[in-house]
């Protein structure tokens, strides 16, 4: 019995030390919080998402935190392989990065046929495909409505991904060529005539000489026009 009284003492003061495992944090509600935080994250985003994540290595001794902050490094999305961070706010201050992954499945389109620098798509041209699409870069293209009605800028063959930064908006105002200008001001309208000194698409700045010589500075529109402030 005279050894027993000393040996609970010890485990009382072990116990002061290091806290029961139920005062230590919780690996499944990090992995909950960090789960919630990318299915918020990937909201709205078109096509099917699933979301694993991977059980944190969290120290055996780490403190409770009764509220967890996850965040995304930056330059960092809510897109395939990504490391979340988790803070605790409050009581208790550490922070830790937990790996998990965010896979979608979903449409992207590819090329119907091969295509030349200067094609203006049209619906025949792109074919919808579906996916694994957080493997394929960015930029992706996933419906018709991206694509048709622009100009390619290179060529590429058939079957292939396509991307944004394949094309562009067409040119509508063409250098050398004649274009009309629009001049609006309040409660009047006056066209003319010039010439373009060079290339624009819709919405770009460009400058008109017109026959006067005088060189003018306009917007160009979808229709081709150019657009000058009175």
């Amino acid at each position: 019995m005279r050894r027993i009284a000393p040996c609970l003492l010890i485990l009382s003061w072990v116990l002061t030390l290091f806290p029961a495992a139920a005062h230590a944090q919780s690996t499944d509600t990090v992995r909950a919080v960090v789960y919630e935080f990318l299915r918020g994250q990937s909201a709205g985003t078109p096509g099917q998402v699933t979301i694993r994540v991977t059980p944190p290595a969290i120290p055996p001794h780490l403190p409770r935190c009764d509220q967890l902050e996850p965040w995304l490094p930056a330059g960092a999305r809510a897109w395939g392989k990504v490391r979340v961070g988790v803070r605790c706010v409050g009581q208790a201050n550490w922070a830790l990065y937990v790996p998990a992954e965010v896979s979608i499945v979903g449409n992207y389109l590819v090329s119907a046929h091969a295509l030349r620098p200067g094609d203006i798509l049209g619906a025949a041209d792109v074919t919808v495909r579906r996916g694994e699409i957080t493997t394929m870069g960015r930029q992706l293209l996933t419906d018709p409505a991206q694509a048709v009605g622009k100009q390619m800028r290179f060529a590429v063959g058939q079957g292939q991904t396509l991307r944004a930064t394949m094309m562009a908006a067409p040119i509508v105002v063409q250098s050398g060529r004649p274009v009309k200008i629009i001049v609006k001001g309040h409660g009047f309208q006056v066209a003319n005539q010039g010439v373009a000194l060079g290339n624009g698409r819709a919405g770009d700045a460009v400058r008109v000489r017109l026959s006067s010589g005088k060189v003018v500075s306009g917007i160009a529109t979808d229709n081709g026009e150019v657009h000058v402030a009175p």
